[in-house]
C-alpha cells in the first residue's frame, strides 16, 4: 500500500501524463465527468481492489492507473499495462503501451454509449494528438 502523494510519484516516474495523476488520487470525475464509474481513483487501503491485486500477485513493480469496481489497471516496470480483476488469479489483459490501455478504457465508455465528443476530449486528455485517432476506433470484443 501506498498513500496518494507516493503513488503520485510512482506515477509520474512511468512517465506518464499528468491526468493519470488526477485519475489515480481523485478520480475520473476530476479529469472529465464521463470517466466518473469507469475510471475511479485507487483506494488508499490495503484491502482496495489494486493494492490486493499487488499484495496476492507479489508484483511489487506494478502501479495502480484506476480501478472500475474489482478491476484495476497498472503500469509495470517492463512498460506493459495490465488489467486485472482482484478476484482472479492472473491479468484479464495485458497490452504493450499506454496508448492500447487508452483504447480499451474508451471502447469501455463507447459500450456505455458515451458521446464521441466526450471520448474524444478524452483521449486528447491522455495521449499525444498522433495517438488519439487510433484510441478512438474501438476494440473489436
Amino acid at each position: 500500500m501506498t498513500n496518494v502523494d507516493d503513488l503520485a510519484l510512482r506515477i509520474r516516474a512511468r512517465g506518464l501524463p499528468e491526468p493519470v495523476v488526477t485519475i489515480a488520487t481523485r478520480g475520473g470525475m476530476g479529469l472529465h465527468p464521463a470517466l466518473d464509474y469507469r475510471a475511479e481513483s485507487v483506494e488508499p487501503s490495503p484491502d482496495g481492489p489494486a493494492w490486493a491485486v499487488v499484495a496476492a500477485s507479489g508484483r511489487e513493480d506494478l502501479v495502480p492507473l484506476w480501478t472500475c469496481g474489482t478491476v484495476s489497471v497498472f503500469s509495470a516496470a517492463d512498460g506493459s499495462f495490465l488489467e486485472w480483476d482482484a478476484e482472479e488469479d492472473e491479468p484479464w489483459t495485458i497490452w504493450p503501451d499506454f496508448a492500447r490501455a487508452v483504447r480499451s478504457l474508451l471502447t469501455d465508455l463507447w459500450e456505455d454509449e458515451t458521446d464521441d465528443e466526450d471520448r474524444a476530449a478524452i483521449a486528447r486528455l491522455l495521449l499525444p494528438e498522433d495517438q488519439t485517432p487510433a484510441a478512438l476506433t474501438p476494440e473489436e470484443r
